[in-house]
């Protein structure tokens, strides 16, 4: 039985015969942990496929405080700003888990959304539910202080990397109290009281840095996550 909740992706939205075509356009790469793929400043030349592991993306501010504000993961994209412009990058992509990706030259796959309306149609559509998304996550960032902003990334990450679990959803990710505060411009300090007080509520609980949410209703009544499509509730 596959407990895993549902996610979408670019994939999602081609058929069979153009992932199968896409993927010959590319070459397989693996990269280990602890690399990155490109940094804030660099000039794009690539764009990358995640076929397994995990890549995520932050800034840095001027005075080096670190922002993750995105996790990419399988069959998602990485440098896809880059299409149709030659701007630079504006985050780091640091590989995070052990990764394949499939890295594609931006000028061909720029040439394929040209020719092939299926492709562009289905980025712009994909693209589109993306940029959503990372606007609703700072949205909840700046309007709802820091405990709103931490119990928007507790439920975003459980719609990304979430798992059902007779106790409720389990975020099949390991987490450190200073990786969250980092998702939310927040220092560990804060995020720590924050999460005992969940935990005392028996809202959540942690075992081993794995968070399991048992009242996910709590959290999203906080946010009136009503009044927001759930397309959008991702990181």
């Amino acid at each position: 039985m596959n407990n895993k909740l549902e996610r979408e992706t670019f994939f999602d939205e081609l058929s069979k015969v153009d992932r199968d075509f896409l993927l010959k356009q590319g070459t397989e790469i693996s990269v280990k942990k602890g690399n990155s793929l490109f940094l804030e400043g660099d000039l794009p030349t690539h764009i990358y496929l995640i076929k397994s592991g995990r890549v995520r993306l932050s800034k840095t501010n001027v005075e080096g405080k670190i922002l993750f504000f995105q996790l990419k993961q399988k069959d998602d994209f990485v440098g896809e700003l880059s299409l149709y412009n030659n701007l630079r990058s504006t985050c780091n992509a640091d590989v995070i888990k052990d990764a394949k990706l499939i890295r594609f030259e931006r000028i061909v796959l720029e040439e394929i959304c040209r020719q092939k309306g299926a492709f562009a149609l289905a980025f712009m559509k994909w693209f589109s539910k993306h940029s959503n998304s990372l606007l609703a996550q700072f949205r909840d960032l700046i309007f709802c202080g820091k405990k709103g902003a931490l119990f928007s990334i507790l439920i975003r990450l459980s719609n990304a990397h979430g798992k059902k679990v007779e106790e409720g959803i389990l975020i099949d990710k390991k987490l450190t109290n200073q990786e969250l505060a980092n998702y939310i411009g927040a220092t560990r300090e804060s995020i720590s009281r924050l999460l005992k007080a969940l935990v005392t509520e028996k809202v959540i609980s942690i075992d081993a840095k794995y968070i399991t949410i048992h009242n996910i209703e709590f959290l999203q009544e906080e946010l009136r996550c009503e009044n927001c499509p759930n397309e959008e509730c991702t990181i």
